[in-house]
């Protein structure tokens, strides 16, 4: 994919990064940043199109961040910024809308929620480059090796692609084996999951959904 929009990820623990990085890789080009302190050096040397800012950081908080960046004069100071934060308390999200952000996500992220609040803000690519069977190969991957946090942030993002993609032929039964995939990695049956990915990739090949 050409000209992808920048998304630099603002939070202190690799788990988060990791999760948010692997959902949007495939369509932004993003960075990520794991303090405040090192964001703000990033962005002083590139302009972004969207930050995903953590809150409670430790040193300087996603709110001092925002601070700091609106006082520089820099290409970022008008960056939108949606927080994400594991605060639901009302205060705290009516507090991190009035610093200026576009809005919030609540951890743990869900890939669906993600899209769409970034789509509401600067858009989703319309090329979106992955067909399942290859998202579903990286699923393979991650089964595999045993990552589980990435294993369960490739099956969300399956699930909301052929959710998202019911018109398709063979739409009842490819979303019937995605489901079935689903419950086996939230269960941790590994061995199966493998089994039933392969089967799936199979069944798709050599047809591209989309």
């Amino acid at each position: 994919m050409t000209n992808r929009k920048t998304i630099l990820i603002v939070d202190d623990t690799t788990e988060t990064l990791t999760l948010l990085r692997s959902m949007l890789n495939e369509y932004f080009d993003v960075r990520v940043a794991k303090s405040a302190k090192l964001a703000l050096g990033l962005l002083s040397n590139m302009r972004v199109d969207l930050i995903l800012l953590d809150i409670e950081m430790p040193n300087m908080s996603g709110f001092d961040f925002l601070s700091c960046l609106n006082e520089r004069d820099s290409n970022n100071k008008d960056t939108p910024v949606i927080f994400v934060t594991s605060h639901s308390d009302k205060e705290f999200i009516s507090k991190a809308i009035g610093a200026g952000a576009k809005g919030y996500l609540l951890k743990p992220v869900e890939a669906d929620l993600l899209y769409k609040k970034i789509d509401s803000v600067i858009g989703m690519p319309e090329d979106k480059i992955n067909t399942i069977a290859e998202k579903l190969k990286t699923l393979l991957s991650a089964v595999g090796s045993g990552d589980s946090s990435l294993a369960e942030s490739l099956t969300s993002e399956l699930l909301v692609m052929v959710a998202s993609h019911e018109d398709q032929i063979r739409s009842s039964e490819i979303r019937s084996s995605m489901e079935e995939i689903g419950k086996l990695i939230q269960a941790y049956e590994y061995e199966e999951g493998l089994i039933k990915i392969r089967e799936f990739i199979n069944n798709l090949s050599p047809n591209k959904m989309w």
